[in-house]
């Protein structure tokens, strides 16, 4: 039976991983020493992909490389194309050549490492001959690597959306805590304080928030101007452990994870403030959709100590 794509064939995986290599790397020549081969044999390659295609996928200087529109549009489908090639290899070897196998996990950066033992010890305990590969980066960065098979699993805060392609397999609630640091002064008066006493105490406050740039700092932020607590920040850091570090110096206030100050050595160093609303936000598991798990991804998913 003739197969009308074997007989056009615009492309095929040598060129779109040639094209992502230069997309990427933003260089014939940079491209061409990763893939071991001449810049010519790269030039000749992309040229013939555009030939084919009938369009320009990259608009080419003396200086620098570009994507075009449909540049753009290809690259979005070789990433997953190759990336979906290098994890059926990779789990073919797992299965049947004997590799090691290996669960890529990302974790976004607004998760806090100290969350990392309860997601990772159960399985590391029950399984020590799986390698674990861990990144750590932006919850969008996360998603896009899901989808082109970068990574197993990704924990971040619940999207407000999630693609098709991408399934939850848990969702976990994180409650924050407001902290001051052990010197500080609290309200005067015993809790619980009225609502007068407290604002006055809040708006005195040199106030240090998570990112904005965030997922869960965007939320934080609207949920702070939703209760009338002060929301704009002297200072906006991406990581929890450092925001906890400055309270306890004494540099000023912060909303953070429970989890993240269980892990904190310095608890007196630090105050809780007991407030009658606290911040609560979803951390959420997700991996591509399938039908069927690897046996090690899934014995992660299933080992996680939260609920």
């Amino acid at each position: 039976m003739r197969h009308e794509y074997l007989a056009t064939r615009p492309v095929d995986l040598y060129s779109m991983h040639l094209f992502e290599l230069v997309a990427i790397e933003g260089s014939f020549t940079r491209a061409a020493g990763i893939a071991g081969v001449s810049q010519s044999a790269v030039t000749r390659q992309i040229q013939g992909m555009e030939n084919r295609l009938g369009v320009t996928l990259l608009e080419r200087t003396t200086r620098k490389v570009t994507l075009t529109d449909a540049g753009h549009a290809l690259l979005a489908e070789a990433r997953q194309l190759n990336g979906s090639l290098e994890a059926s290899l990779r789990r073919f070897k797992e299965e049947h050549v004997d590799a090691t196998r290996t669960v890529r996990v990302g974790f976004s950066r607004s998760v806090g490492l100290a969350s990392l033992p309860g997601f990772l010890l159960p399985f590391h305990r029950k399984s020590p001959e799986v390698r674990l590969k861990v990144s750590h980066e932006p919850g969008v960065s996360l998603l896009a690597a899901l989808l082109d098979h970068r990574l197993d699993i990704a924990i971040l805060t619940a999207p407000e959306k999630i693609n098709p392609a991408l399934q939850v397999q848990h969702s976990f609630a994180d409650e924050f805590e407001l902290i001051i640091g052990a010197q500080a002064a609290l309200p005067p008066g015993p809790p619980p304080w009225s609502s007068a006493t407290l604002q006055a105490w809040l708006d005195l406050q040199t106030w240090m928030h998570l990112s904005q740039q965030s997922h869960t700092g965007q939320k934080l932020a609207a949920w702070l101007k939703e209760q009338h607590y002060p929301h704009t920040p002297a200072m906006e850091l991406d990581n929890f452990e450092i925001l906890i570090q400055l309270v306890a110096m004494g540099l000023g206030a912060s909303w953070v994870p429970r989890r993240a100050l269980a892990a904190y050595p310095r608890k007196k160093a630090l105050q809780r403030v007991p407030l009658p609303r606290r911040f609560e936000r979803q951390i959420v598991m997700v991996t591509r959709r399938t039908h069927t798990l690897p046996k090690h991804i899934q014995d992660l998913i299933e080992g996680v100590l939260f609920s």
